[in-house]
């Protein structure tokens, strides 16, 4: 490879998973990398996610095949590299029937799930009756189909990552927004080789701020969570009282964490969580469970924002996959999330080193 090609310096704005991810990769290929966050480093939307490591499993009927590949070979790159803060999580899901259509449905899409997986599978799905019903669910749900996933404490987590940037060398600049970049590489008047825009939803704002044409638009998909004071020794996934989704029941600190909701709003910031997302996410669980939640054994909970990729489609089956738009020496990233986050880094180190991008 031309040596000339190694050693660029780099300004990344954004400084959450993506951001912190992409300036790590870079860094250890010798690149000088600073990292702008307007508040702290990921403070924002990679901080209010459901805490798993995934191929995304409902994405497969959309046949979205080669996003779920990719996630699930990034799930183990997180289970490998950072043993400390991540496991491997059984997660089952509940049915009445142990002949029923989706059952035999879900079965299958599991099959797929581990199929692509290959060898980085965690573990082998099955079918079982539980006796004692260890989830406390109404009497009339006895079959579980269980399989396996990834899950992370993204707290300590994001702070071994942190420390490993600073390892690294790279400049952090925590309460720094950006106003101005160009195509050329400025930011706010300092001079870089390479820019990357990691800013999840706020992509295209910040585009149209400093007039740079984006080729893609951005669904704002807002998730919610609730921390309900019950105690899970692992998951479950159930359909949501709409149907047309699923919930996941998660161990999360001695408590339990349920969600997400899935609405579409106009603008990233500011995002709460609504009366309506509450009483969907209670709901929804209440009606599998043998004594229901009440409003009262809600601890806490949190909102975030999800960046799809705008697609002809129900924003619902919209793919979390990522697209990585090229003007001149600016790099902006589209879509993504917390698992695939590597996968974006490899992509922006291929990119540069092969310079792809003038």
């Amino acid at each position: 490879m031309d040596g000339t090609l190694l050693h660029k310096s780099i300004g990344i704005i954004g400084g959450g998973i993506t951001g912190l991810i992409v300036g790590i990769f870079l860094a250890k290929e010798g690149h000088k990398v600073s990292i702008y966050e307007k508040n702290a480093l990921l403070s924002e939307t990679s901080s209010k996610t459901t805490k798993l490591l995934h191929g995304g499993l409902r994405y497969l009927e959309s046949f979205h095949f080669n996003e779920v590949k990719n996630g699930l070979n990034d799930r183990s790159w997180w289970l490998e590299n950072f043993p400390k803060h991540t496991n491997k999580l059984k997660i089952s899901i509940p049915f009445r029937n142990i002949f029923s259509f989706m059952l035999l449905k879900s079965f299958l899409g599991i099959k797929l799930y581990e199929f692509l997986a290959g060898p980085k599978n965690l573990d082998t799905s099955k079918i079982s009756k539980l006796l004692n019903n260890e989830f406390s669910l109404k009497n009339e749900y006895k079959t579980f189909l269980s399989f396996y996933d990834g899950s992370m404490d993204d707290n300590s987590l994001g702070k071994e990552l942190i420390n490993l940037a600073k390892d690294l060398n790279i400049r952090l600049y925590e309460n720094n927004e950006v106003i101005n970049f160009d195509t050329n590489g400025a930011i706010d008047g300092s001079k870089f080789d390479k820019i990357i825009l990691a800013v999840g939803p706020w992509s295209n704002i910040l585009l149209e701020q400093n007039n740079i044409k984006s080729k893609k638009d951005i669904d704002y998909i807002k998730g919610s969570h609730l921390i309900i004071n019950r105690k899970l020794e692992s998951g479950l996934m159930f359909s949501s009282i709409c149907r047309s989704r699923y919930i996941f029941a998660l161990p999360y600190k001695g408590n339990t964490l349920l969600g997400t909701t899935e609405e579409k709003v106009t603008h990233p910031e500011f995002i709460e969580i609504s009366k309506h997302e509450i009483d969907y996410l209670i709901d929804s669980y209440n009606q599998i469970l043998k004594k229901p939640i009440s409003i009262s054994e809600i601890i806490s909970s949190y909102s975030g924002i999800r960046p799809l990729i705008k697609s002809n489609d129900n924003f619902h089956k919209s793919s979390r996959d990522f697209f990585i738009q090229k003007d001149n020496s600016l790099l902006t990233i589209f879509g993504g999330k917390w698992t695939t986050s590597p996968s974006i880094a490899r992509k922006i180190v291929t990119m540069i080193e092969n310079a792809e991008v003038s």
